[in-house]
């Protein structure tokens, strides 16, 4: 019989900054999910769908994300760790 060996527990990088983590803890219990849709994007950033899908094509104005498939028209999800680290670098300081 094999003997059992102990798996590595999944270890999560922690987020960059302390206020990307209050960001991720604060979408989370808001009931998102690890990965999240455009539709949910756009609540979270409070724009459109449209406004979202545009800044896909030109290829600013979001975090990096994940096309599920190949058309053209193919389900785009964003993790909910790129999207904290994006909202929180966009943050601009005053004096």
């Amino acid at each position: 019989m094999l003997a059992d060996k102990k798996q590595p527990k999944a270890t999560f990088k922690p987020l960059s900054t302390p206020e990307a983590q209050t960001i991720f803890d604060d979408l989370r219990a808001a009931g998102y999910g690890m990965n999240i849709n455009k539709k949910q994007y756009a609540e979270i950033t409070n724009c459109s769908v449209s406004a979202v899908c545009n800044y896909i094509s030109k290829g600013y104005g979001v975090p990096s994300y994940k096309k599920i498939g190949h058309q053209k028209n193919a389900r785009v999800l964003f993790s909910l760790r790129d999207v904290a680290e994006y909202l929180a670098a966009q943050n601009v300081q005053t004096a």
